[in-house]
């Protein structure tokens, strides 16, 4: 079988896990109005010629935004897998361009999600065993030491541990320059999921105490998945949104909000399909067609 076969085989087997658990699937637009909102992740801004008239559009890196709207329409459980795009992305796990599953189910949370990415991940690989972890516990097990509540506490702690920041970052970026030493540590025996994240670093998850229920996947050191309960109030993704288009200077998508009037109760989440089928077929790497 060659490389072509095996995707074509892969891509079937996901979309059939789906649809037998009742998913309908979803194609929504590459191209946006708006781009979509992430701390750590930069979009890449598209000219188009449009009634004669010259105008910026998003490339999307996650469909995230046209599928929430779809959910506030029919309320029910949805998939797709769509093509993203993030700029200032290289390596060997990472592109610019690449495959992005994503998902939601109504009514349910992160915890359903878990045990649905369990039995998807079964179905692909000789996985027998998860582990479970908090973030909390993850970053004591690498370091010995809790998380650093404030900017301050995390810069001492970094000097401590001989990694490099610059004085001007905020709390989260300190976190991440932490976090990528972690991250190596986790999945390497069995797939791990991350669980209970700091509030700070929440996204569009739902905040319960000092945590926001979301989880991140990693298989072998390599991050894989990224979901969490949705936070559907609107005034706070509102806040939230807003904060980050402030920050970034980027435009924000009203009508996303708005739509958070009547997005149900449901749980989201995306997975690198590139990093998945990479690990499918025995590689180390990304693979190009």
């Amino acid at each position: 079988m060659n490389i072509l076969q095996h995707w074509q085989s892969f891509i079937e087997e996901i979309k059939n896990f789906f649809k037998e658990k009742g998913y309908t699937e979803v194609s929504t637009s590459v191209l946006l109005d708006f781009p979509n909102l992430d701390s750590n992740i930069e979009p890449i801004g598209v000219v188009v010629k449009e009634r004669g008239e010259e105008r910026l559009k998003w490339l999307q890196t996650s469909p995230e935004y046209s599928m929430k709207k779809l959910l506030a329409k029919y309320k029910m459980d949805i998939f797709q897998i769509a093509k993203v795009f993030r700029n200032n992305e290289w390596g060997k796990i990472h592109r610019i361009e690449f495959h992005m599953l994503e998902w939601y189910a109504v009514g349910c949370d992160y915890k359903y999600l878990i045990e649905e990415i369990k039995q998807l991940l079964k179905k692909l690989f000789p996985f027998n065993k998860f582990e479970v972890i908090s973030v909390e516990e993850a970053f004591k097990r690498k370091f010995g030491e809790r998380i650093p509540k404030n900017e301050r506490d995390f810069k001492d702690f970094l000097k401590r541990k001989n990694i490099h920041f610059s004085e001007k970052e905020d709390w989260e970026t300190l976190f991440y320059r932490a976090f990528i030493e972690v991250e190596r540590e986790l999945g390497k025996v069995n797939p791990t999921f991350l669980v209970d994240f700091p509030k700070e670093l929440s996204a569009l998850a739902k905040i319960k105490g000092d945590y926001a229920e979301r989880f991140e996947l990693f298989i072998h050191g390599i991050e894989i998945a990224n979901g969490w309960t949705e936070e559907i109030n609107l005034e706070e993704v509102k806040s939230r949104l807003m904060k980050e288009s402030e920050k970034r200077n980027l435009p924000l998508d009203k009508e996303f909000i708005e739509a958070h009037h009547y997005i149900p109760k449901c749980a989201g989440c995306s997975i690198g399909l590139d990093r998945l089928f990479m690990l499918y077929i025995g590689k180390k790497e990304l693979i190009t067609f």
